[in-house]
């Protein structure tokens, strides 16, 4: 068996209907050399039949359970052969030079550690999904946005640049990274796990460029929007997790109001609704059962904080540079 450069691990939970674009235009890749590692979480849909009847060349990997995007992302980057180790949705539509330009990019510089694709909307498709995330630290809160979400595609987003973080569902990492800093932490479950990679690439200095030219149509949350309790319950939990890890003292006093106050008010306000009686949505519920989740788990993430921030390469300006 040839020992391919690339792996390419697609994360699938219930998307049989989405499973035969996405793998169809990998099959129309113009660069050959990769294999293709599907992970399997607990699906009752079908995919794995129709995956083992139609894609005879990949890799199954099926769970019992749904394990979330961490874990499961994990188990391929244990399985994955490639030096290189690509990210992609289910629910994707890829240019067919998205890989070969992926791989040029890490290849012509040494300097870059992973990538970020340009996300259009599979629907409208001069509209982005996203060019890069950012996190910004610079606003009256902690703010992880999509770069271009929702605008027109144009010249300003052809322009390949560092950005702070790829998005997990069109990436590319080279093998190294996850040795160096280790894997997806499967504390997170699902939401933002993408974003601490990154926070703890760039506190290691290892940089993410934004590829332009890796081109990604994307249908876009379909996994969290079946189940709502993902997107507000792990979103909420998980934003905290990031600042507990990642963020550097000194940034947590500079800017404690938009960083340590930020999330203690709005918890105030949740726990002061639910005192008084206000009448109690589900998401002010759930959100209530993340800030208790965070103090439950808060000296787990503690250790693994110390660990990080000592292992922290870049100065604090640079990295004060690349957040505001």
């Amino acid at each position: 068996m040839n020992q391919p450069e690339i792996s390419i691990i697609v994360l699938n939970w219930n998307g049989k209907k989405y499973l035969k674009v996405c793998l169809d235009s990998l099959r129309k890749q113009n660069f050959k050399n990769f294999e293709v590692i599907l992970i399997d979480n607990g699906s009752e849909d079908e995919s794995i039949e129709f995956v083992k009847n139609n894609y005879p060349e990949i890799k199954i990997i099926a769970l019992q359970e749904n394990m979330g995007f961490s874990k499961a992302v994990n188990i391929g980057i244990k399985e994955a052969r490639g030096d290189y180790i690509a990210l992609l949705n289910n629910d994707t539509e890829i240019h067919p030079d998205w890989l070969k330009n992926l791989r040029l990019a890490l290849a012509g510089n040494q300097k870059i550690s992973f990538c970020a694709s340009k996300m259009l909307s599979f629907n409208e498709r001069d509209v982005i999904d996203s060019a890069g995330d950012r996190y910004s630290i610079s606003k009256d809160r902690c703010l992880i946005y999509r770069i271009g979400r929702d605008q027109k595609d144009g010249p300003r987003f052809n322009q390949s640049k560092e950005v702070f973080s790829a998005r997990g569902g069109a990436a590319i990492y080279r093998k190294e990274l996850f040795n160096e800093i280790g894997l997806f932490d499967e504390d997170f479950f699902i939401s933002y796990e993408d974003v601490d990679l990154s926070f703890r690439a760039q506190l290691a200095g290892l940089k993410c460029l934004y590829v332009p030219s890796a081109i990604v149509y994307h249908i876009g949350r379909v996994t969290v929007n079946k189940i709502n309790y993902f997107s507000e319950y792990f979103g909420c939990r998980n934003r905290i997790y990031l600042l507990i890890k990642n963020m550097p003292v000194w940034f947590l006093i500079k800017y404690f109001r938009q960083t340590v106050w930020f999330e203690f008010w709005w918890a105030v306000k949740d726990l002061i609704k639910m005192l008084t009686g206000y009448k109690l949505n589900e998401n002010i519920k759930v959100r209530l059962k993340s800030r208790y989740a965070v103090l439950k788990n808060f000296w787990k993430m503690y250790k693994k904080r110390r660990f990080i921030q000592k292992n922290r390469r870049v100065s604090l300006k640079y990295l004060e540079s690349i957040l505001t």
